[in-house]
């Protein structure tokens, strides 16, 4: 009596198994770098949103605003140095100058400000922006090459 059996032998199994998890092995490194990548931009385009949302609170109530970075957190600041607005940031970022203003008209102070850029300063590699300059009227975001950033 032949016997016909439908269905896997536990080698095949086994064999499936182990592809499968080479597999997921050699994929799973890159696609964590993607992952860190983007969350480094979505923490630029943040501080991005916050130096905008600055420069419509400064015009609008007509006040001048400044812009602090620290570990962990950045935030817009009135003259009583009371919290206007703030982010958390979850990785490291600086800026290459002391102070960073938002005069009354919604634009960046000549001689505290406008110039400024704003870094990531950690180790993820090739996120698509990674810094931002700033100008007298406005922001513009690129990637940091290690002593300048390079817009987009």
């Amino acid at each position: 009596m032949v016997r016909k059996v439908n269905g896997f032998t536990i080698v095949e199994i086994l064999i499936v198994i182990v592809i499968l998890s080479i597999a997921a092995a050699i994929i799973v490194g890159p696609i964590q770098q993607k992952i860190r990548a983007h969350n480094v931009e979505n923490e630029v385009k943040k501080i991005y949103g916050l130096l905008q949302e600055g420069r419509m609170i400064a015009f609008s109530q007509k006040k001048e605003l400044t812009f602090e970075l620290s570990s962990g957190s950045a935030c817009l600041k009135d003259a009583s140095n009371n919290n206007v607005a703030c982010v958390s940031l979850s990785y490291p970022f600086s800026m290459n100058t002391t102070g960073l203003t938002i005069t009354d008209r919604g634009t960046f102070d000549p001689d505290n400000g406008a110039g400024a850029t704003i870094y990531y300063t950690g180790d993820i590699k090739s996120p698509t922006v990674d810094c931002m300059k700033i100008y007298t009227t406005r922001v513009r975001m690129g990637v940091w090459n290690g002593s300048e950033c390079v817009l987009k």
